[in-house]
């Protein structure tokens, strides 16, 4: 089962993690986040609920992922390229050998990001909304 946080990792890829000598990606702020995500191959509806609930993520599971993603990937780079985050990928998963690059915009309170694949585009803008609401739990979505 995906969780919010993994399915915000796989649309925030390059905001949410980093390597060693790397460009120290910037993290999303803690709170609730409006999302629109566009797929070439989806068209222009949108895969994720409208908001999600963001939590702070402890550097020692910062950490754990990065290591996850880096024990699935043959290849990954990235760097910071004019204020924004470029991530280029070569990673297993289910038995899919997946290529991306992606660039990241992230400015504290809103951020566009733009994936490319061989198998399609996807494009995903958020914006900060506040606080999570009473009683949400970090990484979910509403």
């Amino acid at each position: 089962m995906i969780t919010a946080a993994r399915l915000l990792l796989l649309v925030l890829g390059a905001a949410c993690c980093h390597y060693a000598g790397a460009a120290d990606v910037p993290r999303l702020k803690p709170g609730l986040w409006e999302m629109r995500v566009q797929s070439s191959a989806a068209g222009t509806a949108s895969a994720l609920p409208s908001t999600v609930c963001v939590g702070a993520m402890p550097e020692a599971q910062r950490r754990l992922e990065a290591a996850n993603i880096q024990s699935r990937c043959s290849k990954y780079e990235s760097r910071e390229l004019g204020g924004k985050w470029v991530v280029d990928a070569v990673c297993s998963a289910r038995g899919h050998t997946l290529t991306k690059h992606t660039v990241t915009a992230l400015n504290g309170d809103s951020f566009h990001e733009e994936n490319s694949a061989p198998q399609g585009s996807m494009t995903s803008d958020g914006k900060w909304l506040g606080p999570c609401k009473a009683g949400q739990s970090p990484d979910t979505f509403k």
